[in-house]
């Protein structure tokens, strides 16, 4: 299966979306006052007059149970997974080439390290998204700590080298290849986006674009 992506051939996109009703009407809440508006006879309101005093009623209590406190129930939203991008600032990455990059540290169950790539196939450029790599716990044992190596190879394999795992890339293209950036959190891999950019492969990609001169 031919996994390379030509520029301007397709494009991949992720989105998400989301609705929020802000029109929505309550038919059935109230502001809890209620009760404090019901009809009384004579004697309850001469009663009344004599002993009323302020913030004894109904709608004055359930304001001061909300707003007096001072203190809210609500928790954080952990839906982004923090402990994850937590993890990986632990982590450290290197571009020593335009064809070799190293990420180290630790690696538990679930965590992914992968790498994608910019090429020149032809004269035409291309890309790869996320497609060489591993995921812990499913490719290698887990957990792991240590160095986990990304090489431009002749072939594509994952193995073990002196307590290294190192994941070889095929040359996608026929004029070059470059490893453009790493995606070391699970959650830019669910949105399939880069980690960590390689800040030298616009010098590697044109190193390798064709002359049109």
């Amino acid at each position: 299966m031919d996994r390379r992506t030509f520029i301007g051939a397709t494009g991949i996109g992720v989105g998400l979306t989301g609705c929020l009703d802000t029109n929505r009407t309550d038919s059935s809440g109230g502001n809890g006052t209620d009760d404090a508006t019901k009809p009384r006879d004579s004697t309850d309101a001469a009663t009344d007059s004599d002993d009323r005093r302020a913030g004894t009623t109904d709608s004055s209590d359930t304001d001061g149970s909300s707003d007096g406190s001072g203190k809210t129930d609500a928790k954080p939203d952990e839906s982004d997974d923090p402990g994850d991008e937590s993890t990986d600032s632990k982590r450290d990455v290197a571009f020593d080439s335009c064809t070799r990059a190293t990420v180290t540290g630790s690696f538990e169950d679930g965590d992914v390290a992968l790498a994608s790539t910019g090429f020149y196939d032809d004269g035409l450029y291309g890309n790869t998204l996320l497609e060489d790599g591993v995921a812990f716990g499913t490719d290698v044992d887990a957990p792991f700590s240590g160095t986990v190596v990304f090489e431009i190879a002749d072939g594509s394999t994952v193995r073990e080298r002196d307590g290294e795992i190192v994941v070889e890339i095929s040359e996608y293209g026929s004029d070059g290849t470059v490893i453009s950036s790493l995606t070391t959190q699970r959650t830019d891999y669910e949105r399939v986006t880069p980690t960590h950019e390689n800040p030298h492969a616009s010098d590697c990609l044109s190193e390798l674009a064709p002359d049109d001169g």
